[in-house]
């Protein structure tokens, strides 16, 4: 994918003065941080292999005559709708997605962990991006807990541009045909797929990928046809690593998932899917089927894109430098925080087991044999109430007030885009503001008692992410969350709810040093402030009654100037 990456970053500066060289970045941000003070959660090791033995079958296409390797089983080829093979022409690009092979006879090829056991079992899809299969680490750890594992090679579709469409389509060609298997008396599939609980995992365009293929899932027929599409499987949850986002768009604009979980990973170091696009298709999560979904996204700082990928790992390095990757987290170790963290959300989400979303809400760096890095998580569920997200830019509808120690003072504040890095727009609303040393600065929002009126516990929520920092720059520890504050108060000013402190720790501005890989006018923006979400438990010392009028403050008193961003604020489970 170099040439999109050239295509991101040539020409993108960012010119920010560092007291340190740029071989002391990684470290600079390191002593910023301040690890967040949690007991282990004493669960079982997501990444443990399970109890179950496994058969490895592969099937795909009848091989020609002179093949060193065939399939255990030989299946039929499949053909590509019409909207999806004439997509790149109506996208003005200079080639047909498709000049280099037959849209009409596509191989459905693919290798199979399935677990020795008479019961049925949920089925987990795999599929690459723009390189080899190379989720083997994935296959063997999740068969070995109990899925059925198919990772999907889709080799034929590389090196094109606008295909991703049909890489999520194929995806559903495979279900079809696991789903024909699963029905025949006399096959080894017989009764032995759940595909009513599915998971789908894509790594980069594959990325990008698994969540069409579960819009696809929906569709009834095809657009603008009478034509059944025959799927409608369980497809329950999608996670995303590294992913791309629109390459391919519908007729009505990018993707939107709906009423499905989803979980993206992206590491802070990736030199091939440069901006963390995967957190604009979390953003495009949208529930309306009154069930429970969870929406999870985690960033490590040290991780990259290639590691992800044991076909790509230790063999392929960006640009021919082995330095840039040396610096960062090793294969085995990035390996090893992937298979903790899609795990926990695969048997979250498919197995039920609640306990593992403190995993993913809360990564440690000391558990599961992660290692240690910066981990940054933002999530929300189908159940969050917002209080205020920012999306209308004009200041007669706010939702919020802001001042400086007193009402009549305010702070510089402004709404305004999220950026990813390079400084490139997104849809998404933040709020920036400005805070200043040992000076309280307070976000005041009117509240429903609707919103805090329920049975359980309760947090408020909200996203934020650092700006500047003085701090960051002397590369001193420091943890915004230790210096807000939360109150809730009633009509008559009395404080009804009891002061908390969130347990977590709001990351530093993350600098990432891609110094080895730069030359000539090839230069990479070294920040990309991602959101994280802090988390306070509501603890109320008062009866609340429906026609109570409530406000929330939330406040601000930093130890230095810091500017920060903030979005989705609200109530969750």
């Amino acid at each position: 994918m170099s040439h999109l990456l050239l295509r991101l970053i040539i020409s993108i500066t960012l010119a920010i003065s560092y007291p340190i060289s740029a071989s002391d970045t990684l470290q600079c941000v390191s002593d910023s941080y301040i690890s967040p003070v949690t007991q282990t959660s004493g669960l079982s090791n997501p990444a443990e292999i399970g109890k179950y033995k496994y058969d490895v079958i592969t099937y795909g296409e009848k091989p020609y005559l002179f093949s060193i390797g065939k399939p255990d089983l030989v299946v039929r080829n499949v053909t590509l709708p019409d909207f999806l093979a004439a997509y790149s022409k109506s996208q003005d690009y200079k080639y047909d997605a498709y000049h280099r092979f037959d849209s009409k006879n596509l191989p459905l090829e693919a290798k199979v962990w399935l677990p020795q056991t008479s019961e049925k079992k949920p089925v987990i899809l795999i599929v690459h991006g723009n390189s080899d299969p190379g989720f083997d680490y994935l296959g063997e750890m999740f068969s070995s807990r109990g899925f059925v594992v198919v990772q999907v090679d889709q080799t034929y579709l590389n090196g094109l541009w606008g295909e991703n469409g049909a890489r999520g389509w194929i995806l559903l060609e495979h279900l079809k045909l696991l789903s024909l298997w699963n029905n025949q008396q006399d096959h080894i599939f017989y009764d032995k797929l759940d595909l009513e609980n599915v998971a789908l995992i894509g790594m980069s365009r594959g990325g990008e990928a698994v969540a069409l293929a579960s819009t696809f899932n929906r569709w009834k027929t095809l657009p603008n046809s009478e034509e059944s599409t025959e799927f409608g499987f369980g497809i329950r949850s999608v996670v995303a690593l590294a992913p791309m986002d629109g390459q391919y768009q519908h007729s009505s604009g990018k993707n939107i998932l709906k009423n499905t979980n989803y979980f993206v990973l992206q590491g802070g170091h990736d030199a091939d899917v440069y901006q963390f696009l995967g957190s604009q298709q979390w953003q495009r999560v949208e529930y309306d089927d009154g069930k429970n979904y969870v929406n999870h996204s985690i960033y490590v700082y040290k991780a990259n894109h290639i590691n992800f990928n044991q076909d790509m790992s230790d063999d392929i390095h960006w640009g021919g430098s082995k330095k840039f990757y040396k610096k960062l987290l090793t294969a085995e170790q990035q390996e090893q925080l992937t298979k903790v963290f899609v795990s926990a959300f695969i048997e979250l989400t498919l197995a039920g087991k609640k306990e593992y979303q403190d995993i993913l809400r809360n990564p440690l760096g000391s558990e599961f044999g992660l290692p240690e890095d910066i981990y940054v998580s933002r999530f929300s569920t189908s159940a969050f109430r917002s209080i205020e997200s920012f999306e209308s830019l004009r200041p007669e509808n706010k939702n919020f007030q802001i001042w400086v120690v007193s009402p009549k003072k305010l702070p510089p504040f402004s709404i305004e885009k999220e950026r990813l890095r390079g400084g490139v727009d997104t849809p998404n609303n933040v709020l920036k503001l400005k805070l200043e040393e040992q000076v309280e600065t307070t976000l005041q929002f009117e509240l429903s008692p609707f919103d805090v009126l329920s049975d359980g516990t309760q947090h408020l929520t909200f996203s934020i992410a650092i700006l500047a920092s003085e701090e960051h720059e002397a590369c001193r520890p420091y943890n915004l969350a230790s210096d807000i504050k939360i109150e809730i108060l009633n009509k008559s000013g009395y404080m009804i709810s009891k002061e908390v402190k969130s347990k977590g720790s709001i990351a530093p501005l993350l600098t990432s040093d891609y110094s080895e890989l730069e030359s000539g006018d090839v230069r990479f923006a070294p920040t990309e402030p991602t959101l994280q979400t802090v988390v306070f438990p509501l603890e109320l010392l008062a009866e609340i009654k429906e026609e109570d009028s409530l406000v929330l403050n939330i406040t601000f008193k930093p130890t230095h100037n810091i500017s920060v961003i903030l979005d989705d604020i609200g109530i969750i489970h």
